[in-house]
């Protein structure tokens, strides 16, 4: 992986903006704790902020902290608790095996980023509710991504998601293209307008300024009439520049956890990445890739998925269905046999009545 030059031009915020430093919520014991549950090859005084660390850390972070949302449905209060102390208490002290969603996930990498050096604010997103090829319809402002200039002397920017986008840092740049978790899957990021945007170029111009960003995901999926997998692509979310601040995610947090339709209330979610066995990588790749040679920066991941009463698992362009589940005591096992997150069975009378229960 290359950095590019700082006078390259390319993957530059508005007005070539630079970030600049700012303080972390967290202590050097804290980063110091978080880097060794995500099993980082060093310490703080040793990791060198730049682009190949930030690509290490974010996937060793992807295969650590789950994203998901039990607190939601196995708690008596229901609540999504973003806040730092809580994120790092459940996802880096405890052993409950327990993640978050977007704000949780990405709202503890930012700080920690931060307290290793890197230049870093975070932004916001417009998921897109719509299946792969259709139109895309997004929500409001209900998803949190992060921009990030790695590299020293330097006001390149990268978009950066670990909760819910690319697997690697992706240059912000018109029509970038990172792989996924595999060969067979890929980002893509674009710029367009909006159809329904008040805002042109020039006074009467009726063309429509290209401020939104857009990330797309592109997938091969087998098709059961070919031997040879179609492409699919979908809008993940859009996004534009402006940096959005901890009082605009609280409130973003209270939509999400009061809303009583959509995803998050109808569904127990819970997404984590992990890393192919040598045999799973060589069936992805055609049997070619020297293994040896792989590391935590280009081995190939796999992703486990809860959604519904069903836990799959995707390979490549392989999905296996491991469970599935008919009650919440189904649903407890799999969280922890799958996913290691540990639900305790008191917990589990605190979803019903709720859209995600599952009823025998």
């Amino acid at each position: 992986m290359t950095t590019p030059a700082a006078d390259s031009g390319r993957g530059k915020l508005r007005g070539d903006l630079w970030i600049k430093g700012t303080p972390s919520v967290y202590t050097a014991d804290q980063v110091n704790q978080w880097l060794k549950k995500i099993k980082y090859p060093g310490d703080l005084n040793s990791l060198q902020p730049n682009l190949e660390t930030l690509c290490l850390l974010a996937r060793l972070n992807l295969t650590t902290f789950p994203f998901e949302n039990t607190a939601m449905h196995y708690s008596a209060e229901h609540w999504m608790d973003i806040t730092y102390k809580s994120l790092f208490r459940r996802m880096v002290e405890s052993d409950s095996g327990k993640g978050s969603y977007c704000f949780g996930l990405n709202g503890l990498f930012c700080q920690m980023l931060k307290a290793l050096g890197f230049r870093v604010y975070t932004g916001s997103g417009r998921i897109n509710e719509q299946p792969p090829e259709a139109p895309p319809i997004f929500h409001a402002f209900v998803h949190m991504i992060l921009f990030v200039q790695p590299t020293e002397g330097s006001n390149t920017t990268y978009l950066v998601d670990v909760a819910a986008g690319p697997v690697r840092p992706i240059l912000l740049e018109e029509g970038e293209k990172v792989m996924g978790a595999s060969p067979s899957e890929s980002h893509v990021l674009s710029r367009t307008a909006r159809a329904e945007s008040s805002l042109e170029s020039l006074p009467n111009s009726q063309v429509p300024e290209k401020f939104e960003w857009r990330l797309e995901s592109v997938h091969d999926v087998k098709d059961s009439g070919s031997e040879k997998p179609k492409s699919t692509r979908r809008v993940m979310y859009s996004f534009i520049e402006d940096e959005f601040f901890d009082a605009d995610f609280k409130a973003f947090n209270f939509s999400v956890v009061g809303l009583t339709s959509g995803l998050f209330w109808d569904n127990v979610v819970c997404t984590k990445f992990f890393w192919m066995t040598d045999e799973e990588v060589r069936e992805v790749n055609g049997g070619v890739t020297d293994i040896m040679s792989l590391t935590p920066l280009t081995r190939y991941l796999g992703r486990l998925a809860m959604a519904g009463n069903v836990v799959r698992r995707h390979v490549g362009t392989k999905t296996t269905v491991l469970k599935v589940m008919k009650t919440e005591e189904d649903r407890a096992e799999a969280l922890r046999k799958v996913f290691g997150i540990d639900i305790p069975e008191e917990d589990l009378r605190y979803i019903q009545g709720r859209g995600a229960e599952l009823k025998a």
